[in-house]
Parts: structure tokens; C-alpha cells; sequence
């Protein structure tokens, strides 16, 4: 069967086509229809570069589809066989051999290629380079995104982090289907991680001291030496993990200790405060 017979045999079960959700992917471009029916109309349909047909429904070839309707050409349609993984990989090759995306158009591509495709992780990676077996073989790296993409691995790594974030909120992930949802949707994600931090105020902090000599004093039924002892563990906690666990306890005594110097300089006022009325009954 010739492709005017494969047509003829088609269009009448069809009168108009559908576009498979894997082309929609893709941004369609109306200038680019009135540029390709007008080679039509001089040349007639490029054989070479036929419409994939995928399951019933246009797989690509969507500008070249209405460029031929416009043209009053006869459009020629080839049946892709394959799996819908590789449908995907064909679609992304035909997409960037074009070079038509700009950067906006890939970031929403790459969130629907991934989400189909998956993300391998590094460490399943490494499994896949030892003698365990790992049922990720399918599955592309961020680095294998990135080179059937055309992009940096960096870029990818960035729309990943966009991409992940989005899909947590069901909202989000459901606005997040189309070229503009998805660019409204990844701007909230940005928004939400700007979050303004108020400026520190030490009242607030000194407030919390206060409720905390409040709670010890009340509460605690041990010794001071018993206290002193759970707050040296839990100021030097983590430091035996690793140079970032020592780091980080270091930085938390160095704190600590600038708090008491700051207690050790009203310690002198406090005690005047108290001794000014000894016989004060005081509620303990």
C-alpha cells in the first residue's frame, strides 16, 4: 500500500487528526505553517520527512500536517513502531535535530520527558557500574537527559530541581500540563523558595532564654551537674561523624559561649536586683 492509499484508507475513519500527547509536548508555532505550505504549494509533500502516526493519532509532523491542509496537499503518513519510551526518544531527536525549541520550550519538554522516561539517580548509576543488578537500564541519567536535550548537564540538573518540587504539589503538578501552566507553576516554586527572613530582633531571642530558665527551674528534677552534662552532649553533638559534624559543634560551643559572656556581664545587675528586697516573697 502507497502512502495515497494508506491515506485514502485512513481519512474516511478520520476526517480530522488528533495529536498523540506526546506531540503536544512540542510548541506549535503558527508562522512556521504558513512557511511550510508554501514549499508545499511550489514542491508538494517531502517524502523524506513523512508524518509519524502512533497509536491512532499524530505523533509528529503536527506543523507539517496543517501545512499540507492549508496547501490542499495530500499529507503522506508513516506508522512509527515502537514503545512508547521510544516513541519519546524520536520525538526528542526529531524535535532537536530541528533546532525550532528556544530554552522554555526544552524546560517544559524536558518535565514531560522525564516524568515518562524517569530520572536514574546517581547511586543507581554506580550500582549499574558494580556486579549488583539494577533494573535502571532504561532509565536516563540527568547527564543522558542533557545530551539527547542539547543542553548542559547543569541546566538539566536545574530543571530537575523545578521539576521535583512542582510534582509534591498536586496543584501545582496539575496546572503544570501545559507550556503556560508549567511556566506559572515553576515561577510559584521560585517564589516559595525567596522566603523573606524577618530581621533578628534580640528581645525575641532573650524571651526565649527567659522561658527556658522558667521551664529548668520548674521542671527539671536532676542535679545541675546532670543538666550541664546533657547540654555539653548536645552542644558537641555530631562532631565525631566528620569534619562538617566537628564544624558545626564548633560553631555551636563558640555560640554558646558568647551567650554567657553576655549572662556573666548581667549576672552582677541580677543579683543586685535580687538582694534589694531579700524578704520579697517569691512564688517558685
Amino acid at each position: 500500500m502507497d502512502d495515497n492509499e494508506y491515506l485514502a484508507s485512513m481519512l474516511p475513519d478520520k476526517p480530522e487528526w488528533q495529536y498523540h500527547e506526546i506531540c503536544l509536548w512540542s510548541p506549535f508555532i503558527e508562522s512556521t505553517v504558513g512557511k511550510i505550505a508554501k514549499g508545499m504549494e511550489d514542491c508538494g509533500f517531502d517524502r523524506k520527512h513523512a508524518i509519524l502516526i502512533y497509536e491512532g493519532k499524530i505523533l509528529d509532523g503536527r506543523h507539517r500536517y496543517l501545512a499540507a491542509v492549508k496547501a490542499g496537499v495530500d499529507p503522506i503518513f508513516n506508522e512509527f513502531q515502537g514503545t512508547r519510551e521510544e516513541a519519546v526518544k524520536e520525538v526528542t531527536k526529531e524535535q532537536v535535530d530541528r533546532g525550532h525549541w528556544n530554552d522554555e520550550a526544552k524546560n517544559f519538554f524536558y518535565a514531560q520527558r522525564a516524568t515518562a522516561l524517569g530520572v536514574r539517580k546517581r547511586e543507581d548509576s554506580l550500582k549499574q557500574n558494580s556486579t549488583d543488578v539494577v533494573n535502571t537500564t532504561t532509565v536516563p541519567s540527568q547527564a543522558e537527559h542533557a545530551e539527547s536535550l542539547g543542553v548542559h548537564r547543569d541546566t538539566v540538573a536545574r530543571w530537575e530541581k523545578d521539576r521535583k518540587e512542582i510534582m509534591e504539589d498536586p496543584d501545582l503538578a496539575a496546572k503544570a500540563t501545559t507550556p503556560e501552566g508549567y511556566k506559572e507553576a515553576k515561577a510559584e516554586v521560585k517564589k516559595r523558595r525567596n522566603i523573606v527572613v524577618p530581621d533578628y530582633r534580640v528581645d525575641d531571642a532573650m524571651g526565649a532564654i527567659k522561658g527556658i530558665s522558667e521551664l529548668f527551674n520548674k521542671r527539671f528534677e536532676g542535679t545541675k551537674e546532670e543538666a550541664a552534662s546533657v547540654l555539653v552532649s548536645e552542644l558537641i553533638k555530631g562532631c565525631e561523624t566528620d569534619d562538617i559534624g566537628l564544624s558545626i559543634a564548633r560553631d555551636y560551643v563558640k555560640w554558646f559561649m558568647s551567650m554567657k559572656e553576655v549572662m556573666d556581664i548581667a549576672e552582677p545587675t541580677l543579683l543586685r536586683f535580687l538582694n534589694e528586697q531579700p524578704n520579697l516573697k517569691i512564688v517558685v
